[in-house]
């Protein structure tokens, strides 16, 4: 590895290859509030240890239409453990407008903790969480257009999180955290459609609103209703569509989603937005899509708080 690793100091390079301390954790941060169907889904990831497919997370958001949701099974008190220290990436902050500035990573983790970012060629940097539980983490723009992993340091061996970080873009990034299984959130700046993920077979469009706004999507002759959550945040399936080529209408404005692309867990253009396409097993893919605000420039600052 070497000293420049993703544009970062010598003194922080160094962090990143020493030798990290065990944690012995005392607790955990508490966890965003979701709905009963997606604590079901992520509960049966945590203790199968398995992906989900967008076709699974989407029988069991169809399913809760029914009767009344049981109440999900406990995990174990490991995997309790295990979901609580993963660190939680809220903000994602631009060092500077010039070309060839970077990004600063920050978020949530117990704190003393040290958090680690990591690619899939086994590159990482790392940073400690403060008394408050907070962290910066200075990237470089060298890891633009990676899929990072947050971890946690537990013991002698880093546990990752279940989101990803996807990093891309040239002028105005764009960050996201990718769920697998699951609808992406977007953490820059949006249109009115945030993100589409697609499994090769169904499609989940979110995006962000107003709290309590019903927002239309409409696509193929199909019109879907979501309405946004407290945080703002909104997803919907889109049941008669397949995860192909496809136009999407958004609150008036239309989006084509351009389909899937190979699965090398890497940016690339696709039509006006960007896409990754990850290999989630040797028979799970996922993909996902976040297309382009028309005239947008860079943000100086960009987090999860609706716009």
């Amino acid at each position: 590895m070497s000293d420049d690793l993703y544009g970062l100091s010598s003194s922080t390079n160094r962090l990143a290859r020493m030798r990290l301390q065990p944690i012995v954790m005392r607790g955990g941060m508490e966890r965003a509030k979701d709905d009963r169907m997606r604590a079901r889904a992520r509960a049966a990831w945590r203790r199968g240890g398995q992906k989900l497919t967008l076709a699974a997370f989407l029988s069991l958001t169809v399913a809760g239409c029914g009767s009344p949701p049981q109440p999900p099974e406990e995990p174990k008190q490991a995997d309790q453990e295990n979901w609580a220290a993963a660190p939680h990436i809220d903000k994602v902050t631009l060092q500077g407008s010039r070309q060839g500035s970077g990004v600063v990573v920050s978020g949530q983790a117990p704190p003393g903790a040290r958090v680690i970012l990591s690619n899939a060629l086994g590159e990482a940097m790392a940073a400690g969480a403060d008394s408050h539980g907070r962290f910066e983490l200075p990237v470089g723009r060298e890891a633009l257009g990676h899929v990072l992993t947050p971890e946690i340091q537990i013991g002698q061996t880093p546990t990752p999180g279940p989101e990803r970080l996807f990093l891309a873009g040239d002028g105005a990034i764009v960050a996201a955290l990718l769920i697998d299984g699951g609808p992406s959130r977007r953490l820059t700046d949006g249109p009115a459609l945030d993100a589409v993920d697609g499994d090769g077979r169904a499609l989940l469009a979110s995006g962000r609103a107003k709290p309590g706004q019903r927002v239309e999507v409409k696509s193929e002759g199909e019109t879907a209703v979501a309405v946004a959550d407290e945080a703002g945040l909104w997803t919907t399936p889109l049941s008669r569509v397949s995860d192909r080529a496809v136009q999407i209408e958004v609150a008036g404005e239309r989006y084509a989603y351009p389909g899937p692309g190979p699965a090398t867990g890497r940016a690339e253009r696709a039509g006006q937005g960007w896409r990754v396409t990850r290999a989630l097993s040797d028979a799970a893919r996922q993909t996902s899509w976040f297309p382009d605000i028309p005239g947008s420039t860079a943000s100086p600052e960009t987090s999860l708080t609706p716009h």
